[in-house]
């Protein structure tokens, strides 16, 4: 009864299928243009990229060329490629670019790794690319404490073996011969006689939205192979069920392959269809997105946040005739809201809102109390100077956009306090550094200066001629929860005054003002 399930899938992938079908030396073979594209048979290597003079980039180079060399399911295609060095980078904004070196190479994927090297550590970074559509497959990181030569090298070795496991597939047809396959893989694979192997086409995947590696993929199941066979490297298999005759040929992908090691056992058979084609409730299915190696992206699009603010609020008033005039509010709390678009890694774009109230005390003593609502919001573009080839390592910002503040008060009297409206033109200058060699913890300060300044009060003027000046800082402290999540508290001091020079709609003319705040802050942000 087991084969029921599995001849309807095959019968749904036959259908699905069709329409990227192709007759190739008089036998169907499905494979999509997708399917194509990440057929890696021959692969080749670029010169490798560092900041230190190339002592890093030629013991890279000699690596993943024995890498290559020693690796039994890859051809190493040598590059020999003439001219100034290639940044990876620029190959994954321009994929073009990948594509005209296969006129030059001859190769299906090509490899390119990447060494940069900072006071606190030392960044490797792996990128594997599709030649034939010029796009990145995977890509794969580490920091390395040591600069030493040998723990290069055997980090390299690591991570050339987390970039070829991201590989939706296990191993390759090589060849078929009647109702017996030759596969790419072996014992030293994980391949044991008896295995029952599912041959797939890869229909589509999930990619990255920005720089187009692989998140998931969608496959479709053409048949199964059973080993009878397993030599060290290769492995012989019959084909004991196909969506129709002949359609296991070369290159067509085999999963399934266990990579866990173990000692062999009499094959037996199960009584349940393979993992791949159950769904969490045990129901077999077709095209069930494959997740056993999805990784979580980074965050790439920007941030929101939310904090809690409190802090103390000192409104005071000088008059014409020597009068002052002065309130205070010992904890006024206030909640802003947060936002930043990465537009690129270095141009993002930030907006701001925040609203508090308190009651503060009345000078002219009646009321005794007087309401108060504070709200600020702001719209700032800016950029960053990274100082490390890292977006999340040590940076400077510079941002410019619009700012509005306005202290609602209630009125008095024409001698009491007014609600003062200020707008200005905010000149962002910041910067952040990480201060813990993992980067969990780190420092953040900015501090604004505010061009054209403009003052509006209602319901009268307190005076002619205003002179307005904002001065604005920030401190903040962070802590990384988890890949997306970061914690953070700090400090705003923010001081707004205005000097007047004539009459206005007072009884007794005011000769300056100024609003004096100070905030303790806790929040979080949300990196998407």
């Amino acid at each position: 009864m087991r084969f029921y399930p599995i001849c309807l899938t095959m019968l749904l992938a036959f259908f699905c299928l069709s329409a990227h079908s192709q007759v190739v030396k008089g036998t169907t073979h499905y494979q999509s243009t997708f399917d194509r594209s990440l057929t890696l048979k021959r692969v080749s290597f670029l010169n490798s990229v560092d900041n230190v003079n190339g002592i890093y980039a030629r013991v890279m180079d000699d690596r993943l060329e024995t890498l290559l060399r020693n690796d039994h399911q890859f051809d190493l295609i040598k590059a020999h490629l003439a001219g100034p060095l290639i940044q990876p980078e620029d190959l994954v904004a321009r994929p073009e670019d990948v594509r005209s070196l296969s006129a030059n190479i001859g190769a299906d994927g090509l490899l390119i790794a990447e060494a940069r090297k900072d006071p606190q550590a030392l960044k490797l970074h792996l990128y594997l690319f599709s030649i034939n559509s010029g796009e990145l497959i995977a890509e794969e990181t580490q920091m390395i404490s040591q600069d030493k030569t040998e723990v290069v090298l055997k980090s390299l070795e690591e991570l050339y073996a987390k970039v070829k496991r991201k590989l939706p597939y296990d191993a390759l047809i090589l060849s078929r011969t009647d109702n017996r396959v030759t596969i790419n893989a072996g014992k030293k694979d994980g391949v044991r006689a008896g295995s029952d192997l599912n041959a797939v086409s890869i229909i589509s995947a999930k990619k990255h939205p920005k720089r187009h590696f692989l998140l998931e993929t969608k496959k479709a199941i053409l048949g199964q192979v059973r080993v009878v066979k397993a030599d060290d490297y290769l492995s012989f298999a019959d084909v004991i069920s196909e969506v129709e005759a002949g359609v296991l040929n070369t290159d067509i992908k085999i999963t399934g392959i266990s990579h866990v090691q173990h000692d062999e056992t009499p094959w037996t058979r199960s009584h349940t269809p393979p993992a791949e084609l159950l769904s969490k409730d045990n129901t077999p299915i077709f095209g069930k997105n494959s997740k056993e190696w999805v990784t979580l992206a980074p965050p790439t699009f920007g941030k929101v946040g939310a904090e809690f603010s409190l802090g103390r609020f000192d409104n005071n008033l000088s008059l014409n005739d020597g009068t002052n005039l002065s309130s205070k509010v010992q904890f006024y709390p206030r909640i802003n809201i947060n936002g930043e678009i990465w537009v690129t890694p270095k141009l993002y774009i930030d907006a701001s809102f925040a609203q508090g109230i308190g009651q503060a005390s009345n000078p002219l003593g009646s009321p005794g109390e007087i309401s108060s609502s504070l709200t600020q919001y702001q719209l700032a573009f800016g950029y960053n100077f990274m100082l490390k080839d890292d977006f999340f390592g040590p940076k400077l910002t510079l941002d410019m956009g619009l700012a509005n503040y306005r202290m609602y008060l209630d009125t008095v009297s024409q001698l009491g306090f007014t609600t003062l409206e200020y707008r200005s033109v905010p000149i962002g200058l910041g910067g952040y550094v990480p201060i813990d060699p993992k980067g969990e913890w780190g420092l953040s300060a900015k501090a604004y200066f505010h061009l054209f300044p403009s003052l509006k009060e209602s319901p009268f003027s307190s005076g002619g001629g205003p002179d307005n000046n904002i001065n604005q800082f920030l401190f903040h402290v962070e802590k990384k929860m988890s890949a997306r999540l970061k914690f953070k508290m700090g400090l705003e001091f923010l001081l707004l005054t205005t000097n007047f020079s004539g009459a206005g709609g007072r009884v007794t003319p005011a000769t300056n003002l100024s609003h004096r705040f100070t905030f303790f802050t806790t929040g979080v942000d949300y990196l998407f």
